[in-house]
């Protein structure tokens, strides 16, 4: 410990063991500390003010600085549970989120992805879980934006496929032949709410999507 003016080294020594067990002053140990700095002072070599003055400013930004960490754990808190609110609340709704899965459930299913330019010709495919190639079909000339296509359900070699979840790749095409940028969506109703090392996730057709992931919301169609 550094020398404190106006305080003899024994009492430096007693200041000391106040802070013995902890290796971070707190605003308690730094009041602590000048009140024993001022009550075993020498008076003939008081501490001036500009030294008494310095020290209330340090113990005023440390209080400061405990204020702030104590306000962020408290706002941390607050928006955790707002949240997870928030994600509850979703059960129910209709969302669409970047992804490539899909759902087959009985004889046809609904492919939605995003074209970011006119595409000249279009072909999606469909894999299992092992990453088999299922099946693959042309969707032709599509304009740019949110664009959608179905699937029959059918494999290449012309049976049904089983139901479940794959995933799908849409490669699309300019009529020069360049590229054209293609984003793949997941489309369903939230059935739940899931936390996963700490993070709370969607629910939708069996697979897990997060907040950053979901592109819109909305109330789920009645079924007529």
């Amino acid at each position: 410990m550094s020398s404190i003016v106006g305080i003899d080294q024994m009492t430096q020594q007693q200041a000391s063991s106040t802070m013995q067990g902890s290796s971070i002053m707190g605003k308690d140990d730094f009041l602590r500390l000048l009140t024993i700095q001022l009550k075993y002072q020498d008076p003939m070599s008081p501490m001036n003010s500009e030294q008494f003055a310095s020290q209330l400013a340090q113990y005023s930004q440390i209080e400061a600085l405990n204020n702030i960490n104590e306000g962020i754990a408290t706002q941390t808190i607050v928006n955790q549970s707002m949240n997870n609110s928030f994600m509850i609340n979703m059960i129910g709704k209709d969302v669409m989120s970047y992804g490539d899965i899909v759902t087959l459930n009985g004889e046809k299913t609904t492919l939605d992805f995003q074209l970011y330019a006119d595409a000249a010709s279009v072909k999606v495919r469909i894999f299992d879980d092992t990453g088999k190639e299922v099946s693959a079909f042309e969707a032709g000339a599509l304009k740019g934006g949110d664009r959608k296509v179905t699937w029959d359900g059918m494999t290449k070699e012309g049976i049904k496929a089983a139901d479940g979840t794959y995933t799908f790749t849409v490669e699309a095409f300019n009529k020069e032949g360049i590229s054209v940028p293609v984003d793949t969506m997941n489309n369903g109703i939230v059935t739940g709410v899931v936390y996963e090392g700490g993070m709370p996730y969607l629910l939708v057709n069996g697979s897990y999507v997060s907040l950053g992931d979901i592109v819109s919301v909305n109330q789920a169609k009645k079924e007529e």
